[in-house]
Order: structure tokens, then C-alpha cells, then sequence
């Protein structure tokens, strides 16, 4: 599917197939990342081979979550994950950036690819951050039992994360009413104020006006309730000029629960953004070609895609289908059946009455297998007088079922010309051991046999 700007929309199913197929792409390209490497740097971290398969496994299970087969506590490899970066030192700030670096990394390449879906990429941040969250309070308790045996070292520890996180981020921190209260180097260098201009200043001295009133009330609705908030607000600069941050935004409690400040950690993506912005320029200055085109190639792709006799999807486009509904029932486990027919006698129609009339059965017959096929059924002539249905989502004693019912329809129509038919039927249940080749083979020699046990008759592969 392609939206109104002539990029491609990309599903929730797709989302996560996309980080799935890529996945040693982006965890490659997030541990080579320059922010990455210094958190690395700074804390002596070398990663292994073996290191890297935990952060390969790891990432396996987040996609895991996102597709609803597992909780983050359900993780196999969530305490490995957390041990390796407890035993290098990795600090609670460090923690959250790895997983905001990991988020751009994932976004960047979605544009690369040219695949974009706003709303669905924001569902996913929100299902990220819910994960970010959930191994943070982990994080902690893991800490927090190595902290209690040393608390002089924690201190030293929390200096060189403060330190870490001032170098690498952006970083300011409020009272509970968004009073600054703290800013690093990095905001001052940013937002152009010294940093006594912020000190003791509303957090909104650097609101752009282009910014909804509704973004930030989601924001301190969110944080006054103890939970994290994260999103992309545009900034104004003391010269006027805006900046774009992708921030997250902490509330710090005290040892009774209560919120004592909040802390906001940001990245500056204003390049990445005015990147967007003239994508979308762009995409628009060319919509009407674009649309002319994708219409034309549609229309020949559709010509392309259907035999032209029965009006019925051909061998080629069956193939697709056939590779594609493999995979996706070998990565869900659903079930695929398929039904592979074959009009009995066939030859002696077109010796008897000429290949005019046999074209007019094989209509006919494609007409009946149609009328009683769900939408979600694919149905193709394969060659000849051969037609093959795949049925996603269908069980064996299903293909079986509809099988006989499209039998005995064959058998009672009373055809143009050539009167009463029959035909015969090997089904077969997908293997996700097997190859789709395989899986073919199977259902056609059970095509096969039962027209050698005589015809007219629906046989199950082995």
C-alpha cells in the first residue's frame, strides 16, 4: 500500500516481519553508532561475539513482545542482557540512551527504506518505552542489591553516569512546577542562553509557538502520574531560529514515592527533521506523477497477474502468494492447507468437440470454484486443466471439506455442450519443516493417486 506522499505504508504485521529480517542490520548499526561507542568507550566495554548474540537475542524477544507472544519478564535473555551491561557499569541515564539510540536507529532506517507509518511507529514507541521501563525497574533492583554492599562506590558510580549522560545529551532538570532547576553544557550550547538566563526560568522560555498546547498537557499529564513520557517537541532558540529534540521526560521520586523534580534527557534531531520535511516537499511536487505511474503499473501488474482465459490468478502470481503464505505460516505457526484439482477426461473434450468448447468448461469450472471460496482463499489455474486453491488459516479436515463439496458441485452441473463431469482432488497441511517446493509435490502426487484409484474422488498427501 502506498500513502499520499508515495511512500509505502507499513502494517503492524509488517512492522515487526521489517526488525525481524533486519535485525542484524540495525543492532550492527546501533552498536556502531557514535553515541553507542562512547558509553562503550567510557566504561571499557568490548563486545564479543558472543556479547553481540545476546544483544541479537535480545532484541529477538523485544519483537516478541511487540507481536503479543511474550512479556518482557517472559524474556529469556532479558537478565543476560541487563547482567552484561550491570557488569560493565552501564549507568540508569546510559540505560535509557541505549534505548533511545536504538529507537532512532530503527527509525532512521525506516526512512532509508522508504517505509513510514506515523502512527504505527508511534504505537510502537509508546510499546518501546513500556519495555524501556518494565527492564529499567529490573535494572534497578539489580543495582540496587550491588549499591546496598557498597554505597561509597554508588556514589562515585552516579558522578561518572551524571558525568556520561552530560557529555552525550542534552539534559535539563525542573521542580515539580517546570521551574529549571538544572542545564547542561549542551542545552546552554543548543537553546543559545547562558545557563544563569535559564536558571530559575519557566521551562517554557524555549517553547516554539508552533507547538500545540494539547502536546504538553499530554506531557505533564503523563509525568505528574509517575510514569515516563516520551516524544518530539520543536524548541526556539534565544535568536528566534526553532531546533528539534527527541526527548524523554523522568519524574524522580523519593524514598516515600512522592515526584521531588524531573529530569528530561533529549537528542538533537533537527537535521533529521527538516530531512523529513523536504522528503515531504518533494513527495508532494510529485504526487500526481507518481499516482499516474503507480496507476499504470498497478493496471499492468494486474494484466500481468491473471490467466487470461478463466480471469482467475495465474502460475506466476500463485507463486507469490505461495512463497509468501509459506513463510508467514512458518514465523506465526498458523495452519495452510491446499487443494490441487484436475478435470477427469479433459483431453477427450477437446478431441471430441474442439478446443473452443474445453475453454468454455475450463470458465465454467473456474466460475464454480469461485462462487464457493472465501476472500482470503487463493485460487489459480496452474496450467492446462489443472487448478490449485491455498487456504491460509485452514485446517487439513477444512481443505478436506471444501475439497468434497467443490467435487460434488463438479459432478451434479450439467455443462454447455459436453453435459455431466467429474474431477479429482489431492489436498494436503503445510509442514514448516518442509520447503514450499516440497509441500507441492505432496498434494500433486495425492492428485495423482487418486486419479490412479479412479477418479472423482478427493485424496489427503501423506
Amino acid at each position: 500500500m502506498v500513502n499520499d506522499k508515495g511512500m509505502n505504508i507499513v502494517q503492524v504485521k509488517d512492522y515487526t516481519y521489517f526488525l525481524r529480517v533486519n535485525r542484524n542490520d540495525i543492532i550492527d548499526r546501533w552498536l556502531d553508532s557514535d553515541d553507542v561507542k562512547s558509553i562503550f568507550i567510557q566504561h571499557s566495554m568490548n563486545i564479543k561475539d558472543d556479547d553481540k548474540k545476546i544483544f541479537y537475542d535480545f532484541f529477538d524477544c523485544i519483537i516478541s513482545v511487540m507481536q503479543w507472544d511474550l512479556t518482557i519478564a517472559e524474556c529469556p535473555t532479558k537478565m543476560k542482557f541487563l547482567k552484561l551491561l550491570n557488569d560493565n557499569n552501564v549507568g540508569n541515564f546510559e540505560f535509557f540512551n541505549l534505548f533511545i539510540i536504538l529507537k532512532n536507529t530503527i527509525n532512521t532506517l525506516f526512512y532509508e527504506k522508504e517505509l513510514v507509518s506515523f502512527g504505527l511507529i508511534k504505537d510502537m514507541e509508546k510499546v518501546s518505552l513500556n519495555i524501556a521501563s518494565e527492564l529499567f525497574k529490573t535494572y534497578e533492583q539489580i543495582q540496587n542489591k550491588e549499591i546496598s554492599s557498597s554505597i561509597g562506590e554508588h556514589s562515585n558510580l552516579l558522578n561518572e553516569y551524571k558525568k556520561a549522560v552530560d557529555i552525550s545529551n542534552i539534559v535539563s532538570k525542573t521542580n515539580t512546577k517546570g521551574i529549571i532547576t538544572y542545564v547542561n553544557d549542551k542545552f546552554c550550547e543548543l537553546s543559545g542562553y547562558g545557563r544563569s538566563e535559564l536558571i530559575g526560568k519557566p521551562h517554557n522560555i524555549v517553547r516554539h509557538p508552533s507547538m500545540p498546547s494539547s502536546a504538553f498537557k499530554e506531557l505533564w499529564d503523563t509525568i505528574k502520574s509517575k510514569r515516563a513520557w516520551q516524544g518530539v517537541i520543536t524548541n526556539m532558540r534565544k535568536d528566534g531560529r526553532k531546533y528539534v529534540v527527541d526527548s524523554t521526560v523522568i519524574p524522580i521520586l523519593d524514598i516515600d514515592g512522592d515526584i521531588v523534580e524531573y529530569i528530561a534527557i533529549r537528542h538533537d534531531v533537527t537535521e533529521f527533521e527538516q530531512t523529513k520535511e523536504q522528503l515531504s516537499t518533494l513527495n508532494m511536487a510529485m504526487k500526481n506523477k507518481v499516482d499516474e505511474l503507480y496507476n499504470m503499473t498497478a493496471t499492468l501488474e494486474e494484466e500481468a497477474s491473471m490467466d487470461g482465459l478463466t480471469g482467475i490468478f495465474n502460475r506466476a502470481k500463485f507463486d507469490k502468494f505461495f512463497e509468501f503464505e509459506c513463510e508467514k505460516a512458518k514465523m506465526s505457526g498458523s495452519d495452510l492447507s491446499m487443494i490441487i484439482l484436475d478435470i477427469d477426461h479433459f483431453k477427450s473434450i477437446n478431441d471430441n468437440y474442439g478446443h473452443h468448447v474445453g475453454d468454455e468448461v475450463l470458465k465454467e469450472i473456474a466460475s464454480i470454484v469461485s462462487n464457493n471460496l472465501k476472500r482470503v482463499d487463493i485460487f489459480a489455474r496452474w496450467g492446462g486443466e489443472e487448478f490449485v486453491i491455498l487456504l491460509p488459516g485452514n485446517t487439513i479436515e477444512g481443505a478436506k471439506i471444501l475439497a468434497e463439496k467443490l467435487r460434488e458441485r463438479i459432478e451434479i452441473e450439467s455443462f454447455s455442450i459436453v453435459g455431466k463431469l467429474t474431477s479429482s482432488f489431492g489436498v494436503g497441511l503445510f509442514d514448516e519443516d518442509e520447503s514450499k517446493s516440497d509441500f507441492f509435490k505432496r498434494v500433486d502426487h495425492a492428485l495423482y493417486d487418486a486419479k490412479k484409484s479412479g477418479r472423482n474422488r478427493v485424496v489427503q498427501a501423506l
